[in-house]
């Protein structure tokens, strides 16, 4: 873990947004595409400031899109096999904003920190008494900001 200055600034940085990514997700069950774009903007200013070269940009937002078409692709086979939706389309935007941020390499931790902890809320939920059935909607957005921030925290970034 890397804990100067210059990385617990990059870490915090994008805090502010997604905070209020996620108090939305909790409230409203949506992830709205101007804060994801806020995300995004800011992730290819960073990465801009940190290699000013223009194939460094293009890169960075190549992986971006590769994330989020990846995700998207995800989403639509679990709809076409489910016959239902298992992850918004504001979760797959997310990622696809975060991996500005982090790059593809820092993108199975990112997954793996949301998915680990969404899954101990669900546990805790039914620990809880609540019956969780597949009825029952969790809002990922915080997960994945989690994620996202932990993910900055061990020093990914494109």
């Amino acid at each position: 873990m890397n804990l100067d200055p210059g990385s617990l600034t990059l870490t915090l940085l994008p805090l502010p947004i997604t905070l209020a990514l996620s108090v939305t997700d909790l409230r409203r069950r949506i992830l709205p595409d101007p804060l994801n774009l806020l995300l995004l903007g800011l992730g290819l200013a960073v990465a801009t400031m940190r290699e000013p070269e223009p194939s460094a940009l293009a890169a960075c937002l190549a992986q971006a899109a590769a994330a989020f078409g990846c995700l998207w692709g995800l989403r639509a086979l679990y709809g076409r096999l489910r016959g239902r939706t298992g992850l918004g389309l504001g979760d797959v935007k997310f990622v696809g904003a975060a991996t500005a941020w982090i790059g593809l390499e820092g993108l199975p931790l990112l997954i793996l920190i949301a998915s680990t902890a969404a899954l101990a809320a669900l546990a805790l939920a039914a620990l809880a008494g609540r019956r969780v059935t597949r009825e029952f909607r969790l809002p990922f957005g915080p997960f994945l900001a989690a994620g996202l921030h932990a993910a900055l925290l061990l020093g990914h970034a494109p």
